[in-house]
């Protein structure tokens, strides 16, 4: 192994001495995981699953987290014995899960049944809380086959929902409306805080997408 890919790798995961890298060559996809002691960036309970880092401010444009695929790009995997992927999951930039975090993680994703596009998970920041901004990347958005302008429909775990304004930026991202500071609010949502976006179909109240925050946050 070398090259660019590599000193790419290196440079995203600020690998120095002493750090642990797993390489898995069991697949025909070899795969290459970053080991973090005390705390988590992702989490990874061994399976297929794939993971991608965004950078809020600079849209969708980030690495693989978790893993990175050593190989081509375009190579098909095609025998009868490879194991289906799990859908991506995509991660703020810069994200770190403790232990407790990353099982409560585990738990919300393992429990996703009829939900589409990507599940997101994010670290609350002063813009999103104070500021009542929110914008969801385009990755995570793009098989929602959502209108440019609309609503949608948000609650807090298995809470009921409020309906949220949503506009599509110019990079593709979904922002919603100062509602969502309304939401947040009213949910004790705080910065500093991971949660889990999930997206779900829906035919209730003149929305048709529902979308459903999980906080990570233990309880005190």
């Amino acid at each position: 192994m070398g090259g660019d890919d590599w000193v790419k790798f290196v440079s995203d995961y600020h690998l120095g001495g002493g750090e642990l890298v797993v390489f898995d060559t069991s697949r025909r996809m070899a795969k290459a995981y970053v080991c973090y002691v005390g705390c988590m960036r992702v989490a990874n309970d061994g399976g297929p699953a794939e993971h991608t880092i965004v950078d809020e401010d600079a849209g969708d444009q980030g690495a693989a987290a978790g893993g990175i695929n050593i190989g081509s790009d375009d190579e098909v995997l095609n025998d009868e014995h490879d194991e289906v992927a799990a859908p991506l999951v995509v991660f703020t930039k810069g994200i770190v899960l403790s232990y407790d975090e990353v099982s409560k993680l585990d738990l919300v994703l393992t429990n996703n049944d009829g939900c589409i596009g990507c599940p997101f998970v994010h670290h609350l920041t002063a813009t999103n809380v104070a500021s009542k901004q929110m914008k969801i990347p385009r990755r995570v958005i793009e098989g929602l086959n959502l209108l440019p302008e609309g609503v949608v429909g948000i609650c807090f775990e298995a809470e009921e929902y409020m309906n949220v304004g949503y506009r599509q930026d110019r990079d593709g991202r979904m922002v919603f409306s100062k509602q969502w500071g309304v939401f947040a609010t009213q949910n004790n949502l705080q910065e500093g805080d991971d949660v889990v976006f999930n997206f779900k179909p829906s035919n209730q109240g003149g929305v048709n997408i529902t979308c459903v925050v999980h906080n990570l946050r233990m309880p005190a």
